[in-house]
């Protein structure tokens, strides 16, 4: 599938197709080459990566929110959305120490250990996540956005189906978008609108969405 036939939302106002071409030219030649995901809650990360995972078998996945889930663990607190982002506040702690954030050091140094020839790292919301797996490792950046009414009712009755986040399942749409306003929140439109590919996903038939990662896999030569 050619670039110029291909029906994608491209971010054509920060390239165009054939610079697009060279950038994934480029992306093939690296002995690392990443997908990066990005997007808001709700808006389809999870499925976009199972569908990959499942179909295109080469890729190893790396999650900047596992460190904080293994700390919940750990402590034997609850998954829910205020706890995980609570505990993203380490990465302040540790800042002064460390200079940069410590859960996107522990991906990076996982990265370089295990050196995979494909690898996605899912989700980047911060600008200094970013420049490291976009700008600094020249992955590929797939942001996804859904309407906010969507992903309320989405989150909604993900939350009723779920034992660690039942409570969730109670919440108003005031309180769901209360959420989009912790700090680790803070950069993600900024970072989804520099995504080479964006996917609007309001489809409630995963078989469309799935074909419209599958547009962009394609494009990438998969």
């Amino acid at each position: 599938m050619s670039l110029d036939s291909c029906n994608l939302k491209l971010n054509i106002s920060k390239m165009t197709s054939r610079n697009l071409k060279k950038i994934i030219q480029e992306w093939h030649k690296r002995s690392m080459s990443l997908l990066v995901l990005t997007g808001r809650r709700k808006t389809g990360k999870d499925v976009l990566l199972d569908h990959i995972m499942k179909k295109y078998l080469v890729f190893k996945h790396y999650r900047i929110a596992e460190a904080p889930n293994l700390i919940a663990k750990i402590l034997e607190l609850p998954l829910d959305r205020k706890i995980q982002h609570a505990l993203f506040g380490v990465n302040k702690l540790l800042y002064p120490i460390l200079g940069e954030l410590a859960f996107k050091r522990r991906v990076v140094q996982i990265l370089d250990r295990e050196k995979p020839k494909f690898a996605i790292v899912e989700t980047i919301r911060l600008k200094e996540e970013y420049e490291e797996f976009v700008i600094k490792r020249g992955g590929i950046l797939i942001g996804v956005v859904a309407d906010d009414k969507m992903r309320y009712k989405r989150a909604v009755q993900d939350a009723k189906n779920s034992l660690e986040k039942k409570d969730e399942g109670k919440m108003t749409y005031t309180e769901f978008m209360e959420l989009e306003k912790m700090p680790v929140e803070k950069d993600i439109d900024w970072v989804v609108g520099r995504a080479h590919f964006i996917i609007e996903n309001n489809y409630t038939d995963k078989k469309k969405y799935h074909q419209e990662i599958d547009k962009i896999m394609k494009v990438l030569g998969f």
